[in-house]
């Protein structure tokens, strides 16, 4: 009474999917030949599952609205369900000849029972594989799999979500696929994940302004750049971290690591953490260093003649500096001193404080200033304008703000630069940057070079 879909699900008892760990030479020049030969071939692996996948996606009617039952496990699923009704209706056939509460009896009850459990976990089964095989089918299709994942499972997840993989069923209801020799349970089928794009954001986020600051990364502030990242990482967990190593989501190829066991084995997870926190930090300080020379030309550019200080300015600059400089270093010198003042005082919640000291400060050297804002968080922020003096507003009418760090150098330096308003240039603009930066505190603070 058999028939081959219960038969081949004997093999669910069989040894679950393992991943392929490689075992590598120690020797650099082996090693280096192995790794290149794998990076190529794990490259022709992606191209041909994701192939497969759109070869599958082709030839559906339209989009990925999936049925539960593959057309190609159709069979399978009919001989299956043919078997176990089978089973029932004898069962049923043969209950009321039998003595209530004889072994026949309760053996022939518990088999209709079983036949009906075993048609609701099909059920069950077939609607978590059609939801698995929809979003898979989305993000292959998209573009958004991430390289992170083990090619050799990607292999089998291709098989199994474009119906190239055999469905098998045993007597309860339970799933398993099976492709040449290998069976895989439904529970068994290999986790993928997606590009992180978010941490990408984030990332091109820093590196943008960190080119934008046209400074160099002392070390402190390399030091909290790289505590960011590495948190960052951690919070996303492994995933994360092979995306940022693996995925073209920064520069193409990733970040190139070609040693596999290096990706792939949790125990060097530690390793890897740091490997990709190295290179990005690498890429942090390039993009500093280049918006540190660029910012550097301008200056240079922008001078024209000599004046008092050694500095070549034209006219039209120089005219600016005469106005503003020390007006700028006044106002820079009393806004340090008054949040000195404050925080010495040990109040608990100073932020109100300074704010109002600050905006009275910045208002007796330009009435025009726009008054900071706190907002629901505690955070200051102040507004924006562009270069004609108009308010910044976004699409949907609301403030662009800008935030503001009352502990950071950088952060009351760009305030005050606002606070002068349009009127001075930008040359004049970025000189008096250099100018404020360079100013020392009365009392050196300890730590951070960048804190007040």
């Amino acid at each position: 009474m058999g028939n081959q879909s219960l038969i081949r699900g004997a093999a669910l008892a069989a040894p679950k999917f393992n991943d392929i760990g490689a075992v590598v030479t120690k020797a650099a020049s082996a090693a280096s030949d192995y790794y290149q030969a794998r990076a190529a071939e794990k490259r022709q692996e992606e191209r041909a599952q994701k192939a497969k996948v759109e070869t599958y996606l082709n030839n559906m009617p339209s989009g990925i609205e999936l049925s539960k039952i593959p057309p190609a496990q159709q069979e399978n699923v009919a001989n299956w369900s043919k078997q176990m009704k089978f089973e029932y209706a004898e069962a049923a056939r043969v209950l009321p000849s039998l003595d209530p509460g004889s072994d026949e009896y309760i053996e022939a009850m518990n088999k209709m029972t079983s036949v009906k459990q075993a048609f609701s976990n099909l059920n069950n089964n077939l609607e978590t594989f059609k939801a698995n095989k929809t979003e898979y089918l989305k993000s292959s299709s998209s573009g958004a799999l991430s390289k992170g994942n083990n090619s050799k499972q990607g292999n089998m997840l291709a098989n199994i979500y474009t119906d190239e993989a055999d469905m098998i069923f045993d007597a309860n209801g339970n799933m398993a696929f099976q492709s040449g020799e290998q069976v895989l349970n439904l529970n068994d089928v290999p986790d993928y994940f997606n590009k992180d794009f978010k941490s990408a954001d984030t990332l091109i986020g820093l590196n943008s302004d960190i080119y934008g600051a046209g400074q160099k990364l002392d070390p402190t502030m390399s030091n909290m750049y790289r505590q960011k990242i590495l948190n960052m990482i951690r919070q996303g967990g492994r995933e994360t971290t092979l995306s940022l190593a693996t995925d073209d989501l920064i520069q193409e190829g990733g970040l190139g690591i070609i040693d596999e066991d290096l990706l792939y084995n949790p125990e060097r997870q530690e390793e890897l953490e740091q490997t990709v926190v190295d290179n990005y930090m690498n890429i942090l300080n390039s993009s500093a260093n280049a918006g540190y020379n660029k910012k550097q030309a301008a200056i240079k550019k922008s001078q024209g003649s000599s004046n008092s200080s050694g500095y070549k300015y034209g006219q039209s600059t120089r005219d600016d500096l005469q106005i503003y400089s020390k007006p700028a270093q006044q106002t820079y010198s009393d806004l340090k001193s008054k949040i000195k003042e404050i925080d010495s005082n040990g109040m608990n919640d100073p932020i109100e404080l300074k704010v109002a000291e600050v905006n009275k400060i910045l208002k007796s050297n330009n009435p025009d200033f726009q008054d900071l804002v706190i907002n629901d968080d505690g955070s200051v922020h102040m507004l924006t304008f562009d270069k004609k003096g108009d308010e910044i507003v976004d699409d949907e009418g609301f403030s662009v703000t800008k935030k503001i760090d009352f502990n950071d150098n950088n952060s009351v330096v760009e305030l005050i630069i606002s606070s002068l308003g349009s009127g001075i240039s930008e040359d004049a603009k970025a000189i008096l940057r250099q100018q404020l930066r360079g100013l020392k505190p009365k009392v050196k603070s300890q730590g951070d070079p960048n804190k007040l």
